[in-house]
């Protein structure tokens, strides 16, 4: 099975997972359910909540939808007849959707929620899937039958479309594979993985800890992490050093004006830690390091006899992410960076890129990490 495939399958497992739900929770309100990688999702809203005991019976009468090899239709509705359907059966937030693609041709409300929903069109999609129907644009199986080896893993808050100022939804979370051999191989690689977790590993190696009061997603490092932490800050300096780059210190806050010149506070101002002095003039605290370091580059007149100019330093990075968001050292409030940039002529760019991607390779080998390159803006 191909991983274009394998997502279809699992998306169609969500689907699934919502008719199940359905059937069980017959006033339950749907969102959105996509497929992920390793399983799927579906945001659902409930005045009660959904737990462990709860999952097993979903499991259940999924399993009874997959067992009758029910088929996934496809039918085409325009917009005015999908809102119609779906208000007739109180979905709102299908409604929402429905409303956004018709009035603005999108619903802006990220990659998942497209995948699943589709675009800017005059005509909408929804699948049958026996007595239940979901907005989808698809596509799915054939039919249930075809569902390989799933389980219902957890359950966990999401605010609807990512926004703390929405609803807040239940996201059942689950896996699924195409055979049972590859869905239980899949089972003991998470059980590893528990026994390596970081945030078990951090309190039993006495590595970081967490505060109340300090606030959640600011670790604290102890004299042993700290050790840790130089460690691999002074190996990556010598395989920097190697390659001609220079330290630099920054500091963590920078005028307001920065940002605005470089176009971060636009796109990020709701995600930055702000202040305001006492003479009212506004700060934040830098979420990342590149317009300092273009201000150390702008502050002499350079020939391009000067170029390259590598400027790097391991520095502390901070941003305002949402409390049910954080994890561990996997999402933090304050993030350390190893953080480089370079000053180059567009003649220098391919030699400066394979100098930059031999010291990721070398930092990375001694832990074992096989490493890909993928290209993003």
């Amino acid at each position: 099975m191909t991983q274009d495939s394998l997502s279809l399958m699992r998306h169609s497992t969500a689907h699934v997972l919502a008719a199940a739900v359905s059937k069980l929770y017959p006033h339950v309100k749907l969102g959105v359910g996509p497929a992920v990688e390793d399983g799927f999702y579906y945001d659902i809203f409930l005045p009660e909540t959904i737990t462990e005991t709860d999952l097993s019976r979903i499991e259940q009468e999924m399993h009874g939808i997959i067992e009758a090899k029910v088929p996934f239709v496809r039918q085409e509705m325009s917009l005015e007849e999908a809102i119609r359907f779906f208000k007739d059966h109180k979905q709102d937030f299908k409604v929402e959707l429905l409303n956004d693609l018709a009035q603005k041709g999108t619903t802006k409300a990220g990659a998942e929620v497209l995948e699943d929903v589709g675009d800017a069109s005059a005509q909408a999609s929804v699948y049958f899937t026996g007595d239940f129907v979901d907005l989808c644009r698809g596509p799915h199986v054939e039919d249930t039958g075809k569902i390989g080896a799933f389980k219902l893993t957890k359950v966990s808050g999401a605010y609807w479309r990512g926004n703390e100022k929405n609803p807040q939804m239940q996201r059942i979370y689950g896996v699924a594979f195409e055979t049972q051999e590859a869905f239980d191989q899949h089972l003991v690689m998470v059980e590893e993985a528990k026994k390596r977790d970081h945030r078990k590993l951090g309190k039993e190696l006495d590595l970081f800890h967490f505060s109340e009061l300090v606030g959640p997603g600011l670790p604290l490092w102890t004299p042993r992490g700290t050790t840790v932490r130089n460690t691999l800050d002074e190996f990556v300096w010598r395989l920097r050093k190697q390659y001609g780059y220079e330290k630099v210190t920054i500091p963590h806050i920078t005028k307001k004006d920065l940002y605005v010149t470089s176009g971060h506070w636009e796109k990020y101002k709701d995600d930055l830690f702000k202040i305001t002095t006492r003479e009212g003039h506004e700060f934040a605290m830098k979420p990342m390091n590149c317009p300092h370091h273009t201000q150390i580059y702008a502050s002499s007149r350079r020939s391009y006899r000067d170029l390259p100019q590598r400027y790097a330093e391991t520095t502390m990075v901070y941003r305002d992410e949402q409390t049910g968001e954080l994890q561990g050292l996997t999402r933090v409030r304050c993030i350390t960076q190893d953080d480089a940039h370079v000053f180059c002529r567009e003649s220098q760019v391919k030699t400066e890129a394979f100098k930059i991607w031999n010291i990721i390779e070398a930092f990375y080998k001694p832990f074992g990490f096989a490493l890909k390159v993928r290209l993003s803006t």
